[in-house]
């Protein structure tokens, strides 16, 4: 049995993917438990429980902090990186390169991956892709499509400076199509599964790498996810997992302007579209088919 601890932001999606994948790896014989990063802790309190536990799992960025800060030894420390921003932090910030040092360094995505190889990161990651509680989002399937929800916190750039989110062509798009916005006020990631049930679509339009999470939560809850070819969104709906639409401004918005209106006209195959992605959702995005890798991964 290995000792766990994840140190991470406790609300939003990192809460609900550490509390999930703690959960099932106490199934699996493993003590797991969550540390909240955004709460200030005394060195001597810490190493109370840096004592307690075998393995400290993180983003690349907050290894800085639980090694420097903390005293956490690097070989007991797991980085997982969720977004390419993490990478490029942690590399930005870092005095030496403590990639080789982890116990173990991860990516939630092959998009990642090939990220790694493109900014000469030392160590090859492992990829574990994320999972979701899929009966959490349970429920009955919308009669029609009337309400678009837009996925994400609204931030429209990331750390750098960057845009990533255009949450104005999601407002003009759905607009268009003659349907209701209820945007997504990022909240605390236990009211999702209530979220999803006030929603009939949700619309990502993302132009950088994304883990995905609010359109896998979206078809968990049988509900149409229709997002943009970024990460591993793009990787699923091209299986069954959601519908794609152009990266392109102009195309994203005539595109997935006539895909609501189409569903909007045909309640049947909207219905008959949203069993799919909540079928492909329970097979592929459930906890209990991804935990393996993450175990490998965090308690070898």
């Amino acid at each position: 049995m290995k000792r766990v601890l994840f140190f991470t932001q406790n609300r939003w999606a990192f809460g609900s993917i550490h509390h999930g994948l703690a959960k099932e790896m106490w199934k699996h014989g493993h003590y797991a438990n969550l540390l909240d990063w955004t709460i200030g802790y005394t060195v001597e309190e810490f190493k109370l429980m840096r004592d307690s536990y075998d393995v400290f799992v993180t983003m690349p960025d907050a290894v800085l902090s639980l090694h420097y800060k903390y005293g956490v030894e690097l070989e007991r420390i797991v980085a997982v990186a969720h977004g390419q921003w993490d990478i490029l932090l942690a590399k930005q910030q870092a005095d030496q390169d403590f990639y080789p040092l982890l116990k173990g360094f991860g990516v939630i995505s092959q998009v990642l991956k090939r990220k790694c190889e493109e900014w000469t990161i030392s160590r090859v990651p492992d990829v574990v892709e994320l999972g979701i509680h899929t009966s959490v989002y349970s429920g009955s399937i919308p009669d029609r499509l009337e309400v678009v929800g837009y996925g994400g916190s609204g931030e429209t750039k990331n750390w750098f400076g960057q845009e990533i989110k255009r949450p104005g062509l999601v407002e003009r798009v759905v607009e268009g199509a003659g349907l209701e916005l209820r945007k997504h006020q990022f909240y605390n990631h236990l009211a999702m599964p209530g979220y999803y049930r006030q929603v009939d679509a949700v619309v990502m339009s993302s132009i950088e790498e994304a883990g995905g999470l609010p359109m896998m939560e979206c078809a968990a809850a049988g509900r149409l996810p229709i997002g943009t070819p970024v990460g591993y969104f793009e990787e699923n709906a091209k299986k069954g997992g959601g519908v794609l639409v152009p990266l392109d401004e102009e195309e994203f918005l005539a595109t997935t302007k006539l895909i609501l209106k189409d569903f909007k006209n045909d309640p049947r195959a909207y219905r008959q579209k949203c069993e799919w992605v909540r079928e492909y959702a329970i097979q592929n995005y459930d906890w209990s088919v991804k935990v393996g890798d993450w175990i490998n991964l965090l308690c070898k």
